[in-house]
């Protein structure tokens, strides 16, 4: 059996035992058990194969001594697309709010600061942590120390005292954070493209966020390609609103069927975040959003919750596969072969999920749990999972 094939089934069967063990919990709101978006399942299956594809890359990290995309398209796609699905659904969320209503916009940026920050200032703390025992409390110089730290607080950190692995303590995943943060943060501009007002306050804040876009993009620290993504996920809105008919042709069987191979395409794309790849990924997730569960696997309860807990899966599992392979050892990765390695990834993902569990509870869900207790539309209540939310 390859190492591909192993990988693949194991993930499987991985994903089925995850769905059995969370269908016996009870994370869902009423809110969520009483709407059907195949997103909320989607967003579990798309954090857990994130977690996959970084079990995988930290075998040849840890055997090669260099952190680098697989040999294997499919399991470098295991990461990236994944990644663009999630830029998709905040697409679809935020953007269907703008377009769809005059967003509070105090409300909306105070939901995104509850919802992404304290699980991402945790990680960071542990991080921190981490890489300074690693680099025994020995400190670099302040002003070092100052500009690691600012990188870190705008999603685009490395190194944290001089220690280069730090960023192996989240697998690299929160360089999407920034990204996020930069669509939400451009909002109010969008929303003049659809007639809405945005207070100028707001559009000062979107100009300035534009200014260190464009420094970013002198510096190439930002790819201006992803942000397509965003508005990819913009599509079923529109037709939503303005081709209402063909909805429920997109959530036969035949529409199914035409996501999953258009998928399984995008999976075997040798240039990740390409945009043919984009548009490979834009027509599923259209059906997908617009209600079509892929002959009922989006509708299961466990996967359901799996993704209620995305966010913290996605966020959590570059620290837990450091401790597990660099901090504690527990895999000698000089003496044992790779089919071993890869036989550990059931137990990788049940226990990411499983410490996902806790730190929804007591970090994520104080901060987002008053907005969960009200009553809004299904376009204004799902949250991302930042991908947003590798």
């Amino acid at each position: 059996m390859t190492v591909i094939a192993a990988l693949l089934l194991l993930y499987t069967l991985s994903i089925a035992l995850l769905n059995k063990l969370f269908s016996y919990s009870t994370l869902l709101t009423q809110q969520t058990l009483e709407r059907s978006s195949p997103l909320d399942a989607l967003r579990g299956i798309l954090a857990t194969s994130v977690v996959c594809h970084h079990f995988i890359t930290t075998y040849y990290w840890k055997t090669t001594g260099i952190w680098t995309r697989p040999d294997s398209d499919l399991l470098n796609n295991l990461g990236a697309v994944p990644v663009s699905l999630f830029f998709m659904i905040t697409g679809f969320l935020f953007l269907g709010k703008t377009y769809e209503s005059s967003p509070n916009w105090t409300k909306l940026f105070s939901s995104r600061v509850r919802r992404i920050m304290p699980l991402y200032l945790f990680v960071l703390a542990a991080l921190i942590l981490t890489s300074l025992i690693k680099t025994e409390f020995q400190m670099v110089h302040f002003s070092v120390l100052a500009k690691e730290t600012l990188k870190w607080l705008i999603f685009f950190g490395a190194s944290f005292n001089g220690f280069q692995d730090s960023i192996r303590m989240t697998a690299g995943a929160h360089w999407t954070l920034g990204y996020e943060w930069i669509f939400y943060l451009t909002l109010p501009l969008i929303a003049i493209l659809f007639r809405k007002k945005s207070p100028i306050t707001y559009l000062i804040l979107s100009l300035s966020t534009l200014a260190l876009v464009a420094l970013g993009l002198h510096n190439n620290l930002i790819k201006p390609g992803l942000f397509q993504l965003f508005f990819f996920g913009f599509i079923p809105i529109l037709i939503k609103n303005h081709l209402p008919h063909a909805v429920p042709l997109l959530q036969g069987k035949c529409a199914a069927f035409i996501a999953t191979i258009l998928i399984a395409a995008a999976l075997f794309q040798h240039e990740e975040y390409s945009t043919f790849q984009m548009l490979l990924l834009a027509v599923p997730f259209a059906i997908i959003s617009l209600g079509n569960d892929l002959f009922g696997l989006l509708k299961h309860h466990g996967l359901k919750s799996l993704g209620e807990v995305s966010y913290s899966i996605y966020l959590t599992h570059g620290l837990i596969l450091y401790w597990a392979f660099s901090t504690f050892n527990i895999f000698d990765f000089s003496k044992t072969g790779i089919l071993t390695f890869v036989a550990l990834l059931p137990i990788a993902l049940v226990v990411v999920s499983g410490t996902s569990v806790v730190t929804y509870l007591f970090i994520e869900k104080p901060f987002i749990a008053p907005n969960k207790n009200k009553k809004k539309p299904i376009s204004q209540s799902l949250s991302t999972a930042e991908p947003t939310n590798t």
